[in-house]
């Protein structure tokens, strides 16, 4: 095909696409209208989404918020994520006739202009909607919004972000500010890494606080010739572990032919101490097919009920988040061990589905 007539597929495509979004959101909206989530046994609309359709969980968050936005015309998710803003940031004494407005307003325009530049237009809208803008609430001022989210990654390093009160943000600057300070004429740190090492030198210097009444804890599983002679392969170097170790309580714990931790529980239904390291060195976090939530956060459950005879021992255990637990003993999900690990299995109903989606092995 001519250049002409390749562009003009291309447009055609984006129009197939966004109509099919649109029909997505229907059916979000229909699911969310019926309660469907919770008739199935799934805790929220968001997690059935992640499960039905394999998507992440912002992405099935961002679905149901888009689908709440009441607009005529098939728009791009990105467009509908500028509108959806306008809509939270417009005050309560805005009507919805002037809402709607503000939805026909800004849809109309989202026809020849993309999402970054719907965003000057939704915050003229919100400004003539709403000139004095909002003033906080009684509530607002007492219980001021943070937010601090961070996640380990694969290397050992941390990456997190989140949010301040004003006050709260003032402080944090006011501490920085002098430990970020460049060394001298010769510092080459950038202001970033100035300021990431001032909020190193905060918490190493900070009392660390402690969890359950325990001091927290780093548990790191290396084979016991790599502790002594350095030598290895591990996600923390060597060196690291060897360093951690000089001033930490080391547990050994033996791991099978299948790097199982061996079974050292007693029979009794709460989880023991030591029980509980063994299962998180196991499992690592959530267990359930794509969680990551910590260990601090989740249940032992065990897969034979202790009232039905099950052992609490490691080969009867998993380690699963709240909701996950809820998931698993009120929906048709199930899980069981496998060459001493935890494999689950979906309902007959999302299994067919999941494999239009998510073509590959089992779970």
């Amino acid at each position: 095909m001519g250049d002409a007539e390749l562009l003009g597929e291309l447009q055609d495509a984006e129009v197939v696409l966004r109509q099919a979004y649109a029909k997505v959101l229907g059916l979000v909206a229909e699911a969310e209208a019926r309660g469907v989530a919770e008739q199935v046994g799934y805790p929220s609309l968001s997690e059935l989404l992640r499960g039905v359709l394999c998507v992440s969980k912002k992405e099935a968050r961002q679905r149901i918020a888009h689908a709440g936005v009441p607009v005529g015309v098939a728009l791009e998710p990105e467009q509908l994520s500028v509108i959806n803003r306008v809509l939270r940031e417009l005050p309560p004494h805005v009507d919805q006739a002037e809402r709607g407005h503000a939805v026909e307003v800004l849809a109309a325009a989202a026809q020849h202009l993309d999402a970054s530049n719907l965003v000057p237009l939704g915050r003229e809208i919100v400004n003539r909607l709403d000139p004095d803008g909002a003033l906080p609430s009684e509530d607002e001022l007492a219980h001021p919004r943070r937010e601090f989210r961070y996640d380990t990654q694969r290397d050992g390093s941390v990456r997190f972000h989140g949010r301040l009160d004003a006050e709260t943000g003032a402080l944090l600057g006011a501490v920085l500010s002098p430990l970020a300070k460049p060394h001298d004429a010769h510092d080459t740190r950038t202001l970033p890494e100035r300021q990431g090492d001032a909020f190193a030198e905060l918490l190493e210097t900070s009392t660390t606080p402690t969890e359950g009444g325990e001091r927290p804890h780093i548990a790191v599983t290396v084979p016991l010739t790599t502790l002594q002679t350095g030598l290895g392969a591990t996600e923390l170097a060597p060196s690291a572990i060897r360093r951690l170790a000089c001033d930490a309580k080391v547990i050994p714990v033996v791991l099978g032919s299948n790097s199982e931790p061996l079974d050292i529980g007693r029979i009794s239904y709460t989880v023991p101490p030591h029980l509980r390291r063994a299962l998180i060195v196991r499992d690592q976090h959530c267990a359930f097919p794509g969680c990551r939530r910590r260990p601090s956060t989740c249940h032992a459950h065990h897969i034979t009920h202790w009232a039905d005879g099950g052992d609490t021992a490691l080969a009867n255990l998993v380690l699963l988040c709240g909701m996950h637990h809820r998931l698993i003993h009120h929906s048709g999900w199930t899980v069981r061990m496998v060459n001493g690990r935890p494999e689950f299995t979906p309902p007959s109903w999302l299994k067919r589905r999941r494999e239009q989606f998510c073509p590959g092995p089992p779970i």
